[in-house]
Order: C-alpha cells, then structure tokens, then sequence
C-alpha cells in the first residue's frame, strides 16, 4: 500500500475567514495540521489548497501543496 494523506484547506470560511493561516505557537494553523500528518509517518502528506498563499506556508516549511 501507499497511502497519500490528502489535508484539504480554504481561506473562504463564513466562520472563521483565513483560519488555516491563524498563527498557533510559532506557525499558521496550517503548518501545524500538516506537520502532524508528516510526524505520524504513515505515507506521503499533500495539501489541497485553494490559494497560493496556502501553498506559500507550506512550501516554506518542506512540505507539498496544490492548489484546487
């Protein structure tokens, strides 16, 4: 098996507007979601945004975005 794990993140939330790029401790909440993914070592770790600014966070911190 090669299990993929596949984050899904938006900016446009009606509740909370931009809240993957909310900073908890030292990075967006985005990055923290996905190094999480990544520590858990179950295979590879994709997110699947819908902004480059996303992709941009992630990318800056080693992992893989595309945008959706």
């Amino acid at each position: 098996m090669n299990p993929l794990i596949l984050i899904p993140a938006r900016l446009a939330s009606s509740r909370l507007p931009n809240k993957p790029l909310a900073i908890i401790g030292d990075a967006p909440m985005i990055v923290q979601v996905w190094k999480r993914a990544v520590a858990a070592n179950i295979g590879d770790v994709v997110v699947a945004c819908d902004s480059q600014v996303i992709a941009d966070a992630i990318a800056a911190a080693g992992g893989r975005a595309v945008l959706t």
